[in-house]
């Protein structure tokens, strides 16, 4: 895939995250670090991001559970190289106790 077309996909994703920080998403998702954090809106469409540098995304998950309503629980999405086909890596930040998390934050 092109790097112009994942940073558009990518782009499109992370607008997408931002949009779920509104007081009344289902889910929140605050936003706080992407790839085009450091670039500026002249060149968002010039700038390649794709296979020569690592992608990050970090935010925080709101949940409005009942048994984790009132917690922000930080995690970070890191994008492999066959990013579109296959899911991000996915770690918990801020710990956690769930069935699914591991120590490590990553999925058990």
């Amino acid at each position: 895939m092109a790097h112009s077309q994942l940073n558009k996909k990518l782009w499109t994703e992370i607008t997408r995250l931002k949009l779920s920080s509104k007081p009344d998403a289902e889910v929140r998702f605050l936003l706080d670090h992407s790839p085009f954090d450091e670039i500026d809106e002249e060149e968002e469409g010039k700038t390649t991001v794709g296979a020569s540098r690592e992608v990050v995304i970090v935010g925080r998950i709101l949940p409005n559970s009942e048994i984790y309503r009132g917690g922000a629980y930080q995690i970070e999405m890191k994008l492999i190289s066959t990013f579109q086909y296959d899911p991000p890596e996915v770690r918990f930040l801020t710990p956690i106790y769930h069935p699914n998390v591991g120590k490590d934050g990553k999925e058990n």
